[in-house]
C-alpha cells in the first residue's frame, strides 16, 4: 500500500475539521472561561477528554508492541488505574473543590509558601516537556515514513517527520491559543472518538487478514497455550535478584499503575485541571473512575491488535515498537489509511492541546499572581500558549538524537520520565494534607531541598540499578520524607 492523493484529502479534511471545531468553541472573557471553560462543561465530555489526553500516540502505536512481544500482562497496569482514580476521586479531589483553586499547586503555596508553589509546578513543567516531546517524536515514526514516500523521496524522512510534527503542533497551538480549555475537551472528544475508530478497525482489519490461515477461536486457544493471553504474573520466575526489576510482575504492575494513576490525575495539573472544570465534586467523580474504566478497555483494545499483528509477523525480525506502524504502512487501503493517519495524529494532537493549555494555567496561576487585570491576563494567557506550542516542538526533536541509545519501549521511558517526579510531588501532597496533624516545623528551603534531593536520587537509583517502574516512586517518596525527617532531627 502507499499513501495516495485521496489519503491526503482525508487527513488534511480531519486537521481542518478539528482546527474549526477548535475555533467555534472560543468564548474567553476570562482566565477561568480561557482555562476552566466557566465549569459548563459536562462531565462526560470532561471524562473522554482525560482519556485522550493520557492516550497519547504511545498507546496507538506501542501498546500493541508489548502483547507482540510478551502477552497482556500491561492491563495490571490498568487495574492499578482504576483503584488509583477511586483513591484520587475520594481523598485528594474533595480537597480541590474546597478550596476553590485554578491550579492544584494553589493548594501547596497556600500551605507552605510561593516559593514551594513555584517549585512544584517547575516540576510539573518540566516533566510534561519532556515526557510530551517522546510523545510526539512517537508520532513522527510512521508518519515520516508514509510521508517520505508520498513525497518520492524528495526529502528524507527525518525532515519529512520534522516537517510533520511542526504542522501538527502548529495547527494544535493554534486552536488551542484561540479557543482555550473548551475547544481543547471538545477537539479531545471528537479525537477520541477518531482514534478509537481507527483502532477497532485496525483490530477487525488484521482479523480478517489472518482469516485465511487462523480462525479467531484458533487464535484464542494458540494464544492460550503459548501464554498469550496471561495477565497475572506470579511468583513463577522471581527470585530475590529480579522481584524489583521485572515490570509486570503482578505487585510490581499493580502497584506501578496505582501509583502513577495517583501521580497523573491527583498531583499532575493537566489531569487535575480537567476534575477541577467539572460543574460538581460528584461529576468530577464521575469523570474521573469512568476514565479509569474506558482507559482498560482501550488498553484491552490495542492489546488485542499487538497479539493479532505477533501472527502476522510471527517470523519477522522487528523492533515492537515499530510493528503496529510497519503493518498501517503496508496493508491498511486507501482512504482508511489517511483516516488511521488521521487518527494518529488525533492521539498526539489531544495530548498536545491539553499540555500546552495547563502549562500556561500553571505560568499565569503559579507565578503571575499579581496580574488583577482580566483581560490583560487572557491576552498573557494566549500569548504564554503559543510559546509553549514552540517549547514542545523543540522538545520532540531530541528524541531524534537519542533514539539510537534508548533500549526500553518508547511507552516505558514516557511513564518512566513520569515515575521520577510523581514521588517527591505525591509525598509533598500528602504532607500538605496531614500537615495541621503532623505539627511540623517546615519551611520552603527545606522543602524544596527535600524534592530536589528525591528527584536526582530516583534517577541516578533508575540509571544504576534499573527497578521496575513501580519502585521508582516509592524511592521518591521515601527519599522526601527521609530529607524531611533529619531537618527536623536536626532543629
Amino acid at each position: 500500500m502507499y499513501f495516495s492523493n485521496l489519503d491526503f484529502i482525508v487527513l488534511i479534511s480531519y486537521l481542518l475539521l478539528v482546527l474549526l471545531a477548535g475555533l467555534h468553541a472560543s468564548k474567553n472573557d476570562t482566565s477561568k472561561s480561557f482555562f476552566l471553560a466557566d465549569k459548563e462543561l459536562p462531565w462526560y465530555f470532561i471524562m473522554l477528554s482525560i482519556v485522550a489526553t493520557e492516550t497519547s500516540s504511545l498507546t496507538f502505536l506501542n501498546i500493541p508492541g508489548l502483547s507482540f512481544k510478551g502477552d497482556f500482562s500491561f492491563l495490571q497496569v490498568a487495574f492499578g488505574y482504576i483503584i488509583g482514580r477511586t483513591f484520587v476521586a475520594n481523598f485528594i479531589l474533595p480537597l480541590y473543590y474546597k478550596g476553590g483553586y485554578s491550579s492544584v499547586y494553589e493548594w501547596v503555596g497556600e500551605k507552605f509558601g510561593n516559593y514551594t508553589q513555584k517549585s512544584v509546578s517547575s516540576i510539573f513543567l518540566i516533566t510534561r516537556v519532556l515526557g510530551d516531546g517522546i510523545r510526539l517524536y512517537a508520532t513522527s515514526i510512521p508518519i515520516a515514513i508514509i510521508f517520505h514516500s508520498y513525497l518520492q523521496d524528495s526529502l528524507s524522512e527525518e525532515m519529512t517527520g520534522i516537517i510533520t510534527l511542526f504542522s501538527i503542533t502548529m495547527v494544535t497551538t493554534l486552536y488551542t491559543v484561540f479557543g482555550g480549555f473548551k475547544s481543547v475537551v471538545i477537539t479531545d472528544s471528537l479525537q477520541f472518538f477518531v482514534y478509537i475508530g481507527g483502532g477497532v478497525f485496525s483490530f477487525l482489519y488484521l482479523l480478517n487478514d489472518l482469516g485465511a490461515n487462523m480462525s479467531f477461536t484458533q487464535i484464542i486457544s494458540q494464544s492460550y497455550a503459548e501464554g498469550k493471553l496471561n495477565i497475572y504474573h506470579g511468583f513463577e520466575g522471581v527470585n530475590a535478584t529480579n522481584f524489583f526489576q521485572k515490570p509486570y510482575f503482578f505487585i510490581n504492575g499493580l502497584l506501578g499503575g496505582i501509583l502513577l494513576s495517583i501521580g497523573t490525575h491527583g498531583v499532575d495539573q493537566m489531569f487535575a485541571q480537567r476534575l477541577i472544570a467539572c460543574k460538581t465534586e460528584r461529576e468530577g467523580k464521575l469523570a474521573l473512575i469512568g476514565s479509569g474504566i474506558l482507559v482498560f478497555l482501550q488498553f484491552a483494545l490495542f492489546l488485542g491488535i499487538g497479539l493479532l499483528l505477533f501472527y502476522k509477523y510471527k517470523a519477522v525480525d522487528i523492533h515492537p515498537d515499530k510493528i503496529f506502524s510497519k503493518y498501517i504502512i503496508e496493508n491498511i487501503p486507501t482512504p482508511i489509511l489517511g483516516l488511521i493517519v488521521a487518527a494518529i495524529l488525533a492521539s498526539a494532537m489531544s495530548t498536545l492541546s491539553s499540555s500546552i493549555n495547563s502549562m500556561s494555567l500553571s505560568i499565569i496561576f503559579d507565578w503571575m499572581k499579581k496580574i488583577e487585570n482580566e483581560h490583560i491576563r487572557v491576552l498573557y494567557s494566549k500569548w504564554i500558549s503559543l510559546i509553549w506550542g514552540f517549547v514542545l516542538f523543540g522538545s520532540s526533536l531530541l528524541p531524534y538524537y537519542f533514539s539510537g541509545k534508548i533500549s526500553e519501549g518508547l511507552v516505558e521511558v514516557g511513564l518512566k520520565i513520569a515515575s521520577f517526579t510523581f514521588g517527591p510531588l505525591i509525598a509533598l501532597f500528602l504532607l500538605v494534607r496531614f500537615k495541621e496533624r503532623l505539627s511540623l516545623s517546615l519551611s520552603s528551603p527545606i522543602l524544596i531541598t527535600a524534592l530536589f534531593i528525591s528527584l536526582v536520587s530516583t534517577i541516578l537509583f533508575s540509571i544504576f540499578q534499573k527497578p521496575a517502574m513501580a519502585y521508582l516512586i516509592p524511592t521518591g517518596i521515601f527519599i522526601f520524607y527521609t530529607v524531611i525527617g533529619l531537618a527536623q532531627f536536626k532543629k
